[in-house]
């Protein structure tokens, strides 16, 4: 990963504090406070702050600790998200993030304008926001230094304009009778409509959305883990008392209608007017400046990871220790947003997408805290009850804010993470995400345990041990377990061998594994050195037994050129005896498994009692089989039942029928009857590529591949374990 060779290292108060501070103290305060004091009430306008201010606090402690675990470098919030949860997430939240702050530039330059035409009403407004682009591009484009020098002067000037609206209130001739609970009888938007609590609360909370701007300057900062929190909390804490008061003194100063109807009530009541437009003019400008100066260094941070195109170019810094071109392509952005002159259209995305990364910051820290994972040792922690009441308010605000601008919102998160899954991204970096997976898996497994000892029969799936002595026995039978264990089952496959029949194992499975491999398979290859076929099997086995994940059957292959099926007879009983199921698959050699068009599946020796008691005997894994290959195959599926002796055809067809419907049976499934022991039985029902059946334990393997020879077709036999059961 490319790192910047030169950039500015800001302390505590110049790259987090103050630049939280001026983007909370904005636009909202000076002009849409009184209005919400107005309609809510002094009381409800308090109630306002303090649950706005609270989830924008408890992000902000998860924030703090989050960084106190981890090397935070560029990017911000991109880089925490993906960090914990992987590039995918972190591309999914981080670009439209970078978006919505290049946007939300140019709405802060248009609230400049507001104040700027007020005491300048001759000039036209679009040579206004073009003249303030201008100053702002070029401020962050040459140096950020001067940028963060210039915000010193523009903070004293919001504390004039502070100071003069509180100098006109301790000024004023008379105060009013404030209420505790607002009317919410309207709301100036356009036209007067109805207002209610939580629009009210929707228009004030972009007021506190202000935390993104020293953590997007983390790559420039000299300590980030001491300097994030610390300012983030402060500038947070401070604007808090700030809103809380003004608010107080709003209500004091005038009547429920004065309050709604007058947009610039702190203007018109405040000891020097001119200071508070001039206030107004700084904090829109500062925004606009701290957004134009966060948003390319998110971008540059989402660039160093080659997500974007371009990215070569974009994560690049000049000679001054500027990301030159990030700046540039946020300029291109901004520049077309202000043009487009219809940002109220998208301005709730804007916030939306700010309310998505802070629930995503949420929820890191709660996943990480709630499973203890032991590379989680936040130097600033935090009961667990903050992340999850963060995650759960930011949600809930969302969709106060609007519904249907948090689905879209939603929406277009799931679509670049699709995309940015597309990609395969990788990152050696160091993810949290595979340590995640791997408690949460065992989380899951505890709980599944202590539900049940072990697997249910309705949770069923092929879960195989391959155990071979030589590659060859994998690669001719690639095709058929693959069709088995995919998509949700698992295959480990067991190489068995000594000296340089066991380093031929180790060199050749690996490429055959991943071969084998799709997403979302489950496939793990080990090694034994054993000369001792049958012994190293149960002794895997038994080492395998105390896992939860283990396997439930075994599968075998068996051809011509086995001399000794000894060993194998005695692993088969041994593991049926153990409550594991074996597939047993003996390929007839000229064909194999023909086209994988139709497969026989043989049923016999049925329980007369099946119905009642669910049971199909020894046929259960056979049906199985049968199930998952003609699925994976896409073929053709007959079931053939032998009729015992004294059974009438009538009854053969009715359990057919009922066994059908209990198994839920594709609706194409073939449904044969024959006699057993018939000699031409196998000329009675069509040809397959692929028969299935059970097998007694006590059956020779020699009597099995006869079978296979005399009737010129590859056959899968089954043998129960007592675990697996079809009709569930």
């Amino acid at each position: 990963m490319e790192q910047p060779q030169k950039h500015n290292k800001f302390n505590t108060i110049q790259g987090v504090f103050i630049p939280t501070l001026l983007t909370i103290l904005g636009i909202i305060l000076f002009l849409r406070l009184p209005w919400v004091v107005g309609n809510a009430g002094v009381g409800g306008a308090v109630l306002i702050i303090l649950i706005s201010v609270s989830i924008t606090l408890l992000t902000s402690l998860s924030l703090s600790s989050i960084i106190s675990n981890i090397r935070i470098g560029f990017g911000g919030a991109f880089s925490i998200i993906s960090r914990s949860l992987g590039l995918e997430i972190g591309g999914s939240i981080g670009i439209p993030l970078y978006l919505s702050q290049a946007i939300a530039v140019a709405m802060y330059i248009f609230g400049f304008r507001e104040g700027w035409t007020w005491i300048f009403p001759d000039h036209p407004p679009l040579l206004v926001d073009i003249a303030v682009f201008a100053v702002v591009f070029a401020i962050a484009f040459f140096s950020t230094k001067l940028a963060f020098k210039i915000q010193y002067v523009i903070l004293a000037i919001i504390v004039l304009a502070i100071s003069s609206i509180v100098i006109g209130f301790f000024l004023a001739d008379d105060y009013q009778q404030p209420k505790i609970i607002g009317d919410f009888v309207q709301a100036r938007e356009g036209e007067l409509i109805g207002a209610n609590f939580w629009m009210v609360f929707a228009v004030f909370f972009p007021a506190v959305t202000g935390i993104m701007a020293g953590l997007n300057m983390s790559g420039d900062l000299k300590n980030p883990r001491k300097s994030i929190p610390k300012g983030t909390l402060w500038a947070v804490g401070l604007t808090t008392i700030v809103y809380i008061v003004l608010g107080i003194m709003a209500a004091f100063l005038g009547n429920a209608e004065e309050l709604v109807e007058n947009y610039t009530f702190f203007i018109d009541h405040a000891w020097i007017p001119l200071i508070v437009l001039i206030g107004l003019a700084g904090a829109t400008f500062s925004s606009a400046l701290t957004s134009f100066i966060g948003a390319p260094r998110v971008l540059e941070a989402i660039a160093q990871k080659n997500i974007l195109p371009f990215s070569e170019r974009l994560k690049k810094r000049n000679k001054r220790g500027e990301p030159a071109a990030a700046i540039f392509l946020t300029g291109v952005i901004v520049l077309a947003a202000l043009l487009t002159r219809e940002l109220n259209l998208i301005a709730p995305l804007i916030t939306l997408f700010f309310l998505i990364t802070y629930m995503m910051i949420n929820l890191v820290v709660l996943i990480e805290q709630s499973l203890s994972l032991p590379s989680f040792r936040p130097t600033f922690s935090i009961p667990i009850i903050i992340p999850l009441l963060g995650s759960v308010s930011c949600l809930f605000v969302m969709f106060v804010v609007n519904a249907v601008f948090s689905l879209l919102s939603i929406i277009t998160v799931f679509f670049i993470y699709a995309y940015l899954m597309r990609k395969h991204l990788n990152y050696s970096g160091g993810y949290a995400r595979s340590g995640l997976f791997s408690a949460l898996a065992k989380w899951a497994t505890e709980r599944s345990v202590s539900f049940s000892q072990q697997n249910e029969p309705r949770s069923w799936q092929p879960d195989l041990l391959v155990p071979v002595r030589q590659p060859r026995e994998l690669r001719s039978s690639f095709r058929l377990l693959y069709s088995i264990f995919h998509p949700k089952g698992s295959l480990k496959v067991l190489g068995i061998g000594t000296g340089g029949a066991l380093e031929i194992l180790k060199k050749e499975i690996p490429p055959i594994v991943q071969k084998m491999k799709r997403s979302g398979d489950s496939i793990t290859y080990s090694f034994i050195e054993s000369d001792t076929f049958e012994k190293s099997i149960r002794i895997s086995i038994q080492a395998l037994d105390s896992a939860y994940f283990k396997p439930n059957s075994v599968f075998l292959r068996i051809d011509s050129r086995i001399r000794d099926l000894k060993p194998y007879e005695e692993l088969i009983k041994h593991q049926v005896h153990e409550k594991r199921g074996v597939l047993l698959y003996i390929p007839f050699a000229q064909v194999g498994l023909g086209l994988e068009k139709t497969i026989n599946l043989w049923l016999r020796d049925i329980p007369e009692d099946w119905e009642t008691k669910r049971e199909l005997g020894n046929n259960d894994l056979a049906l199985l089989m049968g199930l998952l290959l003609e699925e994976n195959w896409k073929s053709g599926l007959n079931v053939i039942a032998e009729l015992r002796e004294g059974q009438t055809t009538g009854q053969g067809q009715t359990f057919l029928n009922h066994l059908k419907e209990s198994a839920r049976l594709p609706k194409k499934t073939g449904l044969y009857l024959v006699r057993e022991n018939t000699p031409d039985v196998w000329e009675r029902v069509p040809h397959a590529d692929l028969s299935i059946t059970a097998f007694s334990t006590d059956t020779p393997l020699s009597r099995l591949s006869a079978i296979v020879r005399k009737h010129r077709s590859s056959f899968l036999f089954t043998a129960d374990s007592g675990r697996e059961n079809a009709q569930f």
